[in-house]
């Protein structure tokens, strides 16, 4: 069965990746939030798998 920890932090992961890149080419608001979103998804996904349900 799958841990909506992992869906919820996956989601913001891959976001946070494209916001990234996308600040990385243009403005740098993108690049904060998607460092923000990167490291909340990463902190998710961590969660996730150190302490199963």
């Amino acid at each position: 069965m799958s841990d909506i920890r992992m869906v919820i932090g996956g989601l913001f992961l891959i976001y946070g990746v494209i916001l990234i890149v996308a600040g990385v080419v243009g403005a740098a608001v993108n690049l904060w939030t998607g460092l923000a979103m990167a490291v909340f998804g990463g902190a998710f996904v961590i969660w996730a798998r150190v302490k199963r349900v």
